[in-house]
């Protein structure tokens, strides 16, 4: 059943006077990104002409959290639409890739984690990940094996 949008402007202009009226989420906290519904309400409420503070005071979120959402409806974003930006990784870049891979077929298996990882400045784990992601594999190691000594029998 669709809310009357009339309903949902007086609702949100007796908030706005009178104070933020608590809602929790499912379990009852709250997460640091809007919810679907937190954005749709901001956004109802700019197109009704709200200021970004008093949205926020009914939203009980930060001032500039609603302008982000102003920002986003400026563009022509729509409020339900998903995060589509994807992460930048050192991973992805080929003059990386070949500066690391020339220097692990070098090394000859004398190339450790922590070398890799101040050559892409960060940190052992993100290095171990990135040779992981690679797909190498250390040479194996020819340790000798160095003969017991035979215990003296009794």
């Amino acid at each position: 059943m669709a809310e009357n949008p009339h309903h949902v402007l007086e609702q949100a202009q007796l908030e706005v006077e009178t104070g933020p009226v608590p809602e929790g989420g499912e379990d009852g906290k709250r997460t640091r990104f809007l919810s679907m519904q937190e954005r749709k309400r901001a956004t109802e409420l700019l197109m009704a002409g709200h200021s970004v503070s008093s949205i926020a005071k009914v939203l009980e979120r930060s001032i500039p959290t609603v302008s982000r959402v102003k920002k986003e409806v400026l563009k022509g974003k729509s409020w339900n639409e998903k995060r589509t930006k994807k992460r930048k990784s050192k991973f992805d870049n080929p003059d990386t890739i070949n500066r690391v891979a020339e220097a692990w077929h070098q090394a000859d298996g004398e190339l450790t984690y922590d070398k890799i990882a101040n050559m892409l400045g960060c940190s052992t784990s993100t290095a171990w990940a990135f040779v992981k992601q690679q797909g190498w594999k250390r040479p194996t190691a020819k340790k000798k094996k160095t003969a017991s000594p035979a215990l003296p029998q009794q």
